[in-house]
């Protein structure tokens, strides 16, 4: 990757540039506060959350959105390892938080991420895992941020880049409480505070051996046989996993039973925000999906928690499918002329045995009879809902990340009842908090074959320095001539694991079209469900990273591949082995057989004979291998290849860095432009260092030129 430690001078140069060019777009270069997408246990964070207001003296409220803001200068001239921070909060809940501070070279700023330490946001594109922690109301808390690793900025505070830091109110109980810093401490050892006691986990509810009635079986779930590979001998395999993804929210949805879709619609309305619904649809792109080849949508868990505890909880669901096929069950009412349901379709739902013969008796022709929903008995106050699509529905879903899948609260009783009451006291309104999804991913990829490396490295959720494994490709025995379509990694632990949550990610090449520059990573966390002290997890790379052959494989051998362990019962894991599963990029050859023939006459004077002679060379056999085409630089920096070297160049490079869909660098001009630290790929530093020929820093004669090279110009 490309170094990018040039001065502030060049920083400003650089945004003056992109904000000033005629045809790029200013919202190209925007800076926001960061964004966060929070890994679990952590809350999810609302996306380009940006602070209100900016507070420097100890002792002010920050509310929700605000920040306090510190300078390193008044800790320490230098030498600063550590920082405490102690506050107090007016409310009793869950506290979620951020921490940014300046440094003195490129980036200039690092966000601390809970998961992976300080790490550069690019101005709130990349998502950082923000931190959640216990609060009493009135009690202090301390929360401490080990520096040691980082160069520090001590500028003073009255200087043009004063070395500062921000600490952040993200989320701050139900209530949206405040904090009130009260001290800020340099280089003590650092405070780990207490993490929320709140049920995050699935399969840790209130009783786990409440019995439920009427969900199926059928389908796949995530541990156990939960994946398969298969050598088809053709030069491909086909390779199949059931995998997981969950999706937490900052406030719970709430659902009040008795309002539901059809109710509405019976009296020509649609629900709208903030009317009452005893529903929720997840689009699949929520759970961080974004590739839908080959996905079968096993089920869906919903998380439920009340204030009260309930006794009987009844459930259903339901999810996007095929217009008009036998599991619309929408569309068959529709043809009933069932009222409401004038332009109803795509969509099937579960409901109850009463409903279902009120249907059948109105004209309704069902082709797939829906289910009758779930029933649970002593369901608590921590619910865990399976809903399973039925098997004979399965083959009719739609695969667009867009398409949804639906939750529905139907019934429910108080699990205390008042001693004179005659009918049951309803759990009007439940509150959803999260779920998880469970899906079969199956492909056909080029296969030649596959490595397994033994690793034997521990990870440990709590400790942001060993929660993860990052292994390069070269150590895994791959090497450029070969394309990666899947990983295995091979997971015991100590103690049961019960529910893991991880996340994987990839080295790509600057070809692809990912979120961050050379890598690939999901948003949203995947998790096995009822792990035990073993699994085997089978990544199957998204189409975005692997591509479907060579041209699109944009896995990069010469980086490394990430497994991060974010959470699970046991403290530590074991990542024993790692399988890669690639196809290696082999030549084509052609063959050409020639055969020439000659003919002779012969006369003679006293006896005229003629004779044919007819003479076959040998087979002449002609290989042809054929090679990549083979690019060499025509003219550094002529990005646009028009055979001149001029700002369009520069403003051409920023249109296919911030707009790739509909500017790309042909394969000429990535060579061209590539100006900077040649070899690592094209970036803004490129369009700099070619902008500013311009202004006469740096001539086009110069190129290639280093980083360092740069920042000479402008020191």
């Amino acid at each position: 990757m490309k170094k990018r430690n040039f001065s502030r001078r060049l920083k400003a140069s650089m945004m003056s540039f992109v904000m000033t060019a005629s045809c790029v777009p200013a919202a190209m270069v925007s800076i926001s506060a960061g964004a966060v997408n929070v890994a679990s246990p952590v809350i999810s964070i609302t996306a380009n959350k940006k602070a209100e207001a900016e507070i420097e003296e100890l002792g002010k409220g920050i509310g929700v959105g605000d920040k306090y803001v510190g300078y390193t200068a008044d800790l320490a001239k230098s030498g600063l390892k550590t920082v405490n921070i102690t506050f107090t909060p007016d409310f009793t809940g869950n506290f979620s938080c951020g921490f940014g501070i300046g440094i003195t070279k490129d980036p200039y700023w690092l966000e601390y991420d809970s998961v992976k330490g300080f790490i550069d946001s690019k101005g709130g594109k990349i998502d950082v895992n923000a931190t959640e922690i216990a609060c009493t109301a009135g009690e202090p808390v301390t929360i401490g941020f080990d520096l040691s690793k980082l160069d520090l900025k001590y500028d003073a505070k009255t200087s043009e880049y004063p070395g500062k830091f921000e600490f952040r109110n993200y989320y701050a109980g139900e209530t949206k409480g405040s904090i009130t810093v009260d001290k800020v401490e340099a280089n003590g050892t650092v405070v780990v505070p207490e993490k929320p006691d709140k049920p995050d986990n699935p399969d840790k509810p209130d009783n786990p051996d409440k019995p439920v009635e009427n969900v199926p079986h059928n389908n796949k779930t995530t541990n156990g046989d939960n994946w398969s590979f298969k050598d088809n001998g053709d030069g491909t395999a086909t390779i199949r996993s059931t995998v997981a993804r969950q999706v937490s929210f900052e406030e719970p949805i709430v659902l009040t039973q008795g309002f539901d879709e059809d109710t509405y619609a019976s009296q020509g309305k649609t629900p709208e925000e903030g009317d009452p619904i005893n529903s929720h649809k997840f689009k699949y792109s929520d759970f961080g999906i974004t590739d839908m080849d080959g996905v079968t949508i096993e089920s869906l868990t919903a998380i439920i928690e009340t204030d009260e505890a309930v006794d009987t909880f009844m459930y259903g669901g339901g999810l996007n499918v095929k217009q008009g096929s036998p599991a619309d069950t929408e569309y068959a009412k529709k043809l009933a002329g069932i009222e409401g349901k004038e332009t109803a379709g795509y969509w099937y739902n579960d409901c109850g045995e009463d409903q279902v013969k009120e249907f059948i008796d109105a004209g309704v022709k069902f082709e797939i009879t829906p289910s009758g929903g779930a029933t649970m008995t002593g369901a608590g106050t921590y619910i865990k809902a399976y809903w399973e699509v039925p098997a004979e529905v399965q083959p009719y879903t739609n695969t667009k990340v867009e398409d949804e899948i639906s939750f529905q609260y139907w019934y429910g009783t108080k699990a205390e009842q008042s001693e004179d009451t005659t009918e049951p006291e309803i759990a009007e309104t439940v509150n959803l908090t999260g779920a998880v999804l469970t899906y079969t991913k199956e492909v056909t990829v080029p296969y030649t074959a596959s490595i397994s490396k033994k690793v034997g490295e521990m990870l440990e959720h709590a400790n942001k320095d060993k929660n993860a494994l990052h292994m390069s490709y070269e150590d895994l025995g791959i090497d450029e001539t070969m394309d990666v379509y899947a990983i295995r990694f091979d997971i015991s632990a100590k103690s049961d694991v019960d529910k893991l949550v991880y996340n994987t990610g990839t080295s790509v090449t600057a070809d692809a079209n990912t979120e961050q520059e050379y890598w690939y990573q999901e948003n949203g966390d995947y998790c096995v469900l009822e792990a035990g002290d073993k699994a085997e997890i089978m990544w199957i790379i998204p189409t975005a990273a692997a591509g479907v052959d060579s041209k699109t494989n944009f896995v990069d051998p010469t980086g490394e591949v990430y497994f991060g362990y974010y959470y699970g019962e046991a403290d530590a894991i074991s990542i024993d082995n790692v399988e890669v599963y690639y196809d290696v990029q082999t030549t084509t050859t052609t063959s050409t057989t020639t055969t020439r023939t000659t003919s002779s006459t012969t006369t003679t004077t006293s006896t005229t004979t003629t004779t044919t002679t007819t003479t076959t060379e040998p087979t002449t056999t002609t290989t042809t291998t054929i090679e990549p085409t083979t690019l060499s630089v025509t003219m550094w920096g002529d990005a646009n290849v028009d055979n001149q070297v001029n700002v369009s160049d520069a403003v051409f490079i920023m249109q296919t860095l911030s707009n790739p869909n509909d500017y790309k660098l042909s394969e000429q001009g990535k060579l061209n432009a590539d100006v900077v630290d040649n070899g690592d790929g094209v970036t803004a530093t490129d369009a700099l260092a070619i902008q500013v020929i311009g202004i006469n820093l740096i001539k086009q004669t110069d190129f290639p030129v280093t980083t360092e090279q740069l920042n000479e110009k402008f020191v």
